[in-house]
């Protein structure tokens, strides 16, 4: 379709520099981007480990779904972990296979969609989405994250969540730069997608919500709430059974139409 080829076109216009400038400064601590003046930084390495060495890993391997250069093979090592990624970039797979391919514990670097995982089912014991998720056509790569995983695994997943606060101008901002861009940018109905997973007997294991933009990169996060919120980070176990997942995330937050509408 002309929008997966548009979308696939994007990534591989400048993002990986782009990308790696973004973390590089988010791992500095510093509270505003240089990068992108005036914009919080991203959510950093630290942060994020931090969150996963709150739940263990499973023994065996993992398949990251959007592994950009191999940010995080290296954590995933340390943990003993066969490594397996993917990502819709050629730039990012060559620049992970240059650096990663010949390492011992590293398995495959595929270029393939998160909607259409080039694995067979029940093959990963942990699958990890960091900081993708939000670009993918969400309940269809939820469902192929599902099906590559084993009964049992270990699932971790990060996005935008569609309703966050009406006062918070840098989300706001954020959101009208990315469309004036064509950014790839979901959000997700975080309660509706739930809702979803433990219908099909799935298990959430820890949840948190980080409720204002530039609060990921600052470790601000609350684990339940009933608040708005505008990113998040879920983690799950596997059930044992699967099915397709109808659409649960929008192009457009709830909370940009209310404040700004729809154009």
């Amino acid at each position: 379709m002309k929008a997966d080829m548009d979308r696939k076109e994007y990534w591989d216009q400048n993002y990986l520099e782009y990308w790696k400038q973004r973390v590089e400064e988010a791992d500095d601590r510093a509270a505003e981007s240089q990068v992108i003046p005036k914009d919080p930084v991203t959510g950093s390495d630290r942060v994020i480990r931090d969150l996963l060495m709150r739940h263990p890993f499973r023994q065996g391997n993992v398949l990251e779904v959007g592994c950009a250069w191999g940010r995080w093979f290296a954590f995933y090592r340390e943990h003993g972990l066969e490594v397996h990624g993917v990502d819709i970039s050629t730039a990012m797979v060559e620049a992970a296979q240059k650096d990663w391919q010949e390492q011992e514990g590293i398995g495959s670097i595929k270029e393939a969609e998160a909607e259409a995982l080039p694995f067979e089912d029940n093959r990963f014991d942990n699958v990890t989405c960091l900081a993708v998720f939000d670009a993918t056509y969400q309940h269809q790569a939820l469902a192929e994250m599902f099906r590559v995983a084993r009964p049992g695994a270990f699932l971790v997943v990060t996005g935008k969540g569609d309703r966050y606060f009406e006062d918070d101008t840098a989300a706001l901002d954020a959101e009208a730069g990315a469309r004036r861009k064509q950014h790839p940018n979901f959000f997700t109905d975080v309660p509706a997608m739930l809702n979803q997973i433990t219908a099909q007997s799935h298990t959430l294991l820890s949840a948190y919500y980080f409720p204002r933009r530039g609060d990921f990169g600052q470790s601000r996060f609350v684990t339940e709430t009933q608040d708005p919120f505008y990113e998040y980070m879920l983690f799950f176990e596997k059930g044992e059974h699967r099915f397709a997942f109808t659409p649960f995330s929008a192009d457009r937050s709830l909370t940009f139409n209310a404040v700004r509408g729809t154009g």
